[in-house]
């Protein structure tokens, strides 16, 4: 398993599609929040504003996915007005559909421009590397050709249950946001897209194959000594190479990962907390328990019973 695929397994995400936004020139919002945002233009264009970056014409089948710890603005024309996008929808005219998010209507009746929107509701997010490298947009193009087409598919196939009314068309258009996420980071690394931290790390020749090393045998006793070794680099050079790619020291980031991947064999397995801890390097479950506690603020037994009861 590579790298990128283990940490996409890792994380525990949950898509809310706010709804489906028919909006009609002249027309703007804005907002600002927190954690991540989707919009999908489905049919139209538009222009996106996120503070700090020069404005991003959208066109029908893009797709873009938002760190929203920015202001941030769409709108019909860069010349239209905005209004706050709670103001916006207390305008909106809302109709059956997918729930919760439904149909709404919004704007001065000119050209026609339809969004899908939403957002990521992700466990830890501050604790998975990847997550805390994403650049504050990711833009993908629909008209990129054979890297997207899985796009124009999944986004005919969220329209379609979106105006179906049917039962469970809320789960179903959930489960595609999922596919968007994973895809969209797929896609963003495939154009080359802006890299940093973990990100950047991981196509970097020598701490990329670290970060394999850890990935692939969480469970082996590494020391900074030993992870340089294989990569064929001095202790001091690997380390601090390490550190600043990553942004955090080997050992912390080798732990990180332990716990991360002891949080999700808890949540989803049916091993006993033993053999969890032997799979994440921990000869004791003694040691394991008390290092999990450490991390997590919780027992591992207490996170178990925990995150069922939540599930359940």
């Amino acid at each position: 398993m590579d790298v990128l695929t283990d940490v996409l397994n890792s994380i525990h995400i949950q898509a809310v599609v706010l709804g489906r936004f028919e909006l009609s020139a002249p027309w703007g919002f804005s907002g600002e929040g927190h954690g991540l945002g989707f919009s999908v233009v489905t049919r139209g264009s538009c222009w996106l504003e996120v503070e700090g970056h020069k404005p991003i014409q959208l066109a029908g089948g893009d797709l873009v996915i938002l760190r929203k710890d920015r202001r941030h603005t769409l709108r019909d024309s860069l010349k239209s007005p905005a209004i706050s996008v709670f103001d916006a929808m207390k305008g909106c005219r809302r109709r059956g559909g997918c729930q919760p998010g439904g149909i709404f209507t919004f704007g001065g009746g000119g050209a026609q421009t339809t969004i899908v929107g939403g957002r990521f509701e992700i466990e830890d997010a501050a604790d998975n590397p990847l997550l805390s490298s994403l650049p504050p947009i990711i833009h993908v193009r629909g008209d990129r050709g054979t890297p997207v087409q899985w796009l124009e598919s999944t986004l005919q196939f969220m329209a379609s249950e979106m105006a179906s009314g049917l039962p469970g068309a809320a789960t179903v258009v959930s489960r595609l946001a999922d596919i968007l996420f994973v895809q969209g980071v797929r896609a963003h690394l495939a154009e080359g897209g802006e890299r940093t931290g973990w990100l950047k790390a991981l196509v970097d020749p020598q701490i990329g194959q670290s970060l394999s090393l850890i990935h692939q045998q969480p469970e082996h006793p590494w020391t900074v000594e030993s992870l340089a070794s294989r990569v064929a680099m001095s202790r001091s050079a690997f380390a601090a190479r390490f550190t600043e790619l990553v942004r955090e020291p080997p050992l912390t980031y080798l732990t990180r990962w332990r716990m991360s991947t002891a949080s999700r064999l808890l949540r989803t397995g049916s091993q006993s907390i033993g053999e969890v801890a032997e799979h994440v390097g921990y000869d004791a479950e003694a040691a394991f328990s008390k290092a999990f506690k450490r991390w997590t603020g919780s027992a591992p037994g207490a996170f178990r019973r925990a995150t069922h009861q939540v599930e359940a």
